[in-house]
């Protein structure tokens, strides 16, 4: 839980960030809730591979990983418009 608190905080910051740069309300508020999810996915995939019995499958944290890596492009790519 204080992951994504903490997350949401970097969040926010990179939004900021971005739209100091001079890019539009709703591209810099898209990049940032990309850049949650995917910092919330990779959180995921890591505490799923350090415990592969207790959490998660191989698989699943795989898809995680996929989703996350993804998700921060995207908000990189978005943030620079």
């Amino acid at each position: 839980m204080l992951v994504l608190l903490a997350f949401n905080v970097i969040r926010r910051a990179f939004m900021r960030h971005v739209q100091e740069r001079g890019t539009e309300i709703s591209a810099a508020d898209t990049a940032g809730w990309l850049l949650f999810f995917g910092l919330a996915f990779l959180a995921a995939a890591v505490l799923g591979v350090l415990n592969l019995s207790k959490f998660l499958n191989l698989a699943f944290c795989s898809t995680l990983l996929v989703f996350g890596v993804a998700a921060l492009v995207g908000a990189f790519v978005i943030g620079r418009r």
